[in-house]
């Protein structure tokens, strides 16, 4: 087979593609993601590197061709030209003085501008979502696994979508969800030997493992609306916007340049450009979030992830599906806070792929955490007592709503958290339960679950209250009167510790109620006598939170003195 070779005189680092738009800036097609995958030498002789445009005169890409027996330069030109009659351009850059006789072996360059290409299209190897392809003509279809790409169509992805595409050199790139991404180039050199891929990502974010098999000479050149990057390597990401390109290297070598600035961003790191703005320097990307202590079995509805801090991190990305290659994704969700929040999955078994963002919005090394949902059918939502509520009835109402199709749950009350200590656990047809045992002062905890056909869902959380009893009727067995000058003095014992009393007079003989009021008394109080006759005390204990028990009631008769 034919060898094929970029040739340039610069390193890395200087020897990748510029924009060749400095002027004018509003009016052009901004800059260009240039993505080249350039092979190992593979014991070849001879410089693989990285070049600008082929409009720049001495930087034009070739090919090398090892001269085969019976080779002549027509026939060559015949066979792999576009214009066969340029095999005389042929013969003055390679020095050649017989086009009908050329040296076993010898090495001739020829510009990959001439060398005629072949249309190879692409393919559809995987579909999940919502995904369409749109023709030359803006006509939309649905993309389907086995479909075949050509120049001048469109893929267009939904929320929670992807679409995996196969190039001719077995380099796949992912096209993730709201994205679009149009075919520009989908070609082969004549001969085989490298493939030529032009895409222009126009929104969204893709994934890229490019040249697999480290084919010789190969390139991809990815377009964007904002910038541009050469890389040198097989493992990176790009997402774009309207005013921005981020991109991250996973591994291998990126040429970062917008205009005339440029950085190298090596694995491990990223770049930004934004409103046509130099890139940043190269920026650490972050590392791939711990996920150790995350839980590997979710029972509730609500599926609610507690993410550990990390340092630099100003967002977490989540992303669920049902296969280890997040292939089929079933939620995407990001959020600013150390938490992330699912709702409404399916039972059954999930992986999380978690990563963290940096304030430039790029995106860190990807962690994987695989789990099992069994939540269905869904828990009731408890009612009564409201969580951590204080009862003051021995005998309470607990009450739930049901949330599915279930009508059977199952009661549990215990004294202890862990539930090992039950009290009451009964099956119901209802959604209440009165407590049937006087309960004593204490804490309480307890939880409900559904029951469908024999299924039983998992219990709700733990709810807990505290029963205090009601503070009871004061003892009032020893209580005194005792009258001077129209004023009455009461003596009694001292109200239980964290006690104090409350006390109403009414006048019975004249039907008067509430003609004396007082709080917080301690035993020992007085008061001015209104009226003559029969009186009633009304005495209650109150407890520190306010709340009275039953009253004592004391009569005693108020005469003239």
């Amino acid at each position: 087979m034919a060898n094929y070779f970029y040739s340039s005189s610069h390193t890395f680092s200087k020897a990748v593609f510029n924009v060749f738009f400095k002027s004018n800036k509003k009016h052009q097609l901004k800059y260009q993601l240039l993505a080249f995958v350039l092979p190992s030498l593979m014991g070849l002789t001879g410089l693989i590197g990285f070049l600008k445009p082929a409009f720049a005169e001495n930087m034009a890409p070739e090919w090398r061709y090892s001269v085969r027996a019976n080779d002549t330069l027509i026939q060559f030109a015949k066979r792999h030209l576009n214009n066969p009659a340029d095999w005389r351009v042929l013969q003055t850059l390679n020095n050649i003085i017989n086009p009908n006789r050329m040296q076993l072996g010898q090495v001739i360059k020829v510009p990959l501008s001439l060398v005629r290409q072949t249309p190879v299209p692409a393919e559809l190897i995987f579909v999940s979502g919502i995904a369409n392809i749109q023709m030359s003509d803006n006509s939309l279809k649905s993309a389907l696994v086995g479909n075949q790409l050509s120049v001048g169509s469109a893929l267009v992805t939904g929320e929670n979508s992807k679409i995996n595409v196969q190039f001719a050199d077995g380099s796949i790139v992912s096209l993730l969800s709201n994205s679009t991404m149009k075919f520009d180039t989908l070609s082969i050199y004549s001969g085989g030997g490298m493939v030529d891929t032009k895409l222009r990502l126009q929104q969204g974010k893709i994934e890229v493992k490019a040249n697999p098999k480290h084919m010789q000479g190969n390139t991809m050149q990815i377009f964007t609306p904002t910038a541009v990057a050469a890389v040198r390597g097989t493992l990176f990401r790009v997402a774009t916007d309207e005013v921005s390109i981020r991109q991250e290297t996973l591994d291998g070598k990126v040429a970062f340049s917008v205009a005339s600035d440029e950085v190298a961003v090596v694995k491990g790191f990223g770049s930004l450009s934004a409103d046509g703005a130099a890139p940043l320097p190269p920026i650490l990307l972050l590392d791939a979030p711990q996920t150790a202590q995350l839980p590997t079995l979710l029972q509730t509805q609500r599926i609610q992830f507690e993410l550990p801090k990390q340092m630099g991190a100003v967002a977490f990305l989540g992303k669920l599906a049902t296969d280890a290659k997040f292939n089929s994704v079933v939620a995407e969700k990001s959020s600013q806070a150390n938490q992330l929040v699912f709702n409404d999955l399916a039972d059954g078994d999930y992986f999380l792929q978690l990563r963290a963002k940096d304030k430039n919005g790029l995106e860190g090394y990807d962690a994987t955490h695989r789990f099992t949902l069994n939540a269905r059918p869904f828990a009731p939502i408890i009612s009564t007592p409201a969580p951590n509520a204080m009862v003051r009835e021995a005998n309470p109402t607990l009450s739930w709503q049901t949330v599915d199709t279930a009508k059977t749950v199952l009661m549990e009350l215990a004294s202890d958290a862990q539930f090992k200590n039950i009290l009451a656990r009964q099956q119901l047809n209802s959604d209440v339960f009165k407590v049937d045992k006087a309960l004593t002062a204490g804490q309480y905890f307890w939880r409900v679950a559904s029951i469908d056909n024999a299924d039983q869902g998992p219990f709700s959380e733990a709810q807990q209250f505290t029963y205090k009893p009601l503070p009871i009727a004061p003892d009032i067995q020893h209580l005194t009167t005792k009258i001077v000058q129209n004023r009455v003095f009461v003596d009694m014992r001292k109200p239980d510790s964290g006690l104090s009393y409350a006390v109403t007079l009414s006048n019975d003989q004249n039907k008067q109620q509430n003609v004396w009021v007082a709080e917080q008394l301690n035993g020992q109080f007085n008061f001015l006598l209104k009226e003559f006759g029969k009186q009633t005390l009304n005495i209650r204990q109150i407890d520190a939170d306010g709340v009275a028990g039953p009253a004592a009631v004391f009569n005693f008769v108020a005469l003239p003195q």
